[in-house]
């Protein structure tokens, strides 16, 4: 995306508003009907997650259909959007790059793909869309505490994105393991973007929070999963929009903005890689460790998920209106962190109490 198209970024023009405005209403509108009959959709596709008494605990073969319901309509209205706007470059590599991701978790739904493959196909697919959309480069950063930028150059640019947006894919499918949490978390992304992006990405924001709201309504009935269609395709999404926000309007949306967007999940990811590589375990391995386990340990799963969401949600938005504030809301997030990792761990290793004698 070039400077000029940036400067570009002009209201609706209003004779599109209305068809906007339909379209928005009827792509809602198929996100609920793939929601509606996700059990069949599921069977169709072979992407059914069944019940194994071990990991998987929920109570019937569940179809892995959310991330669908949620995506074939943000792919319509941005394909719509690229042939309609003067943003086509953006809006055209953006629909590939999520359509390969989503299509990649669907494989790996139907039939589990090798981690080191997996990552391959992340790799050229990130190149692949910095290779046609330089713009979407972190080639600087700029972040609140600095008095300038700083540069990482072409290279050390298409590396550093490289790094961003593979390690994001892998922190939000990691976080994928209870209802809600997944979805919520990407309703609080599209919601914040929403405040900081140009205006030309309103009617994909307003289609993507539609069929965030509609999956959430049924996944949290445990009707349907996101599955890695889902995960790996939101991923690619929200951090190609961040980064993309950033890169146009920096002074806005910070680089430690972006960073504490993101926070939890990638945060709770590096933990988990350190802890299983010290346990000389692989750092792809799965357990029950994650930041949702420690939380629905200590708290019923409604009160945890509120937990979890609102550590997501109440930094970034108060950083919104006190963007001097950013570090500082960031630094309380990691805190806020390590205590309740660090109070789990401790009920863990505190003993037990002697049991009670009668005389």
């Amino acid at each position: 995306m070039t400077s000029g198209e940036a400067a570009a970024d002009n209201e609706t023009d209003p004779k599109w508003a209305v068809p906007v405005l339909v379209l928005q209403v009827l792509l809602a509108g198929l996100s609920l009907l793939i929601c509606t009959f996700a059990m069949p959709i599921g069977r169709m596709l072979g992407v059914l997650d069944l019940p194994d008494g071990r990991r998987k605990l929920h109570a019937r073969a569940t179809p892995l259909v959310g991330g669908i319901a949620v995506l074939v309509p943000v792919l319509l209205i941005a394909v719509w959007q690229a042939a309609s706007t003067d943003f086509t470059p953006f809006y055209s590599v953006l629909a590939g790059a999520i359509l390969a991701m989503t299509l990649l978790g669907l494989m790996d739904d139907r039939r589990h793909i090798p981690a080191s493959l997996r990552l391959v196909i992340e790799c050229v697919v990130v190149l692949a869309t910095l290779y046609f959309v330089p713009g979407l480069r972190i080639e600087y950063l700029w972040l609140r505490f600095a008095d300038t930028p700083i540069f990482l150059g072409a290279w050390g640019g298409m590396a550093f994105t490289l790094v961003c947006l593979v390690g994001l894919q892998n922190a939000v499918n990691m976080a994928d393991g209870k209802n809600g949490l997944v979805i919520g978390m990407a309703l609080i992304w599209t919601m914040i973007l929403s405040a900081y992006g140009p205006s030309h990405l309103s009617p994909l924001l307003i289609v993507l929070a539609l069929g965030l709201a509609v999956a959430l309504a049924f996944n949290l009935r445990g009707l349907l999963f996101l599955g890695d269609a889902g995960t790996y395709g939101l991923s690619m999404l929200f951090g190609l929009l961040a980064i993309y926000t950033h890169n146009i309007g920096f002074p806005r949306l910070s680089a430690d903005g972006i960073i504490m967007l993101f926070f939890i999940p990638v945060i709770d990811v590096l933990r988990l890689m350190v802890v299983r590589i010290a346990q000389r375990r692989s750092p792809f391995n799965s357990d029950r460790n994650h930041f949702h386990h420690i939380l629905l340990a200590m708290l019923p799963w409604h009160w945890a998920l509120a937990v979890y969401l609102l550590l997501a949600a109440v930094p970034p938005l108060a950083a919104l209106y006190l963007p001097l504030a950013t570090p500082h809301m960031l630094v309380t997030q990691l805190v806020v962190y390590v205590v309740i990792v660090g109070l789990r761990r401790w009920l863990v290793a505190r003993p037990a109490p002697a049991p009670a004698t009668s005389n």
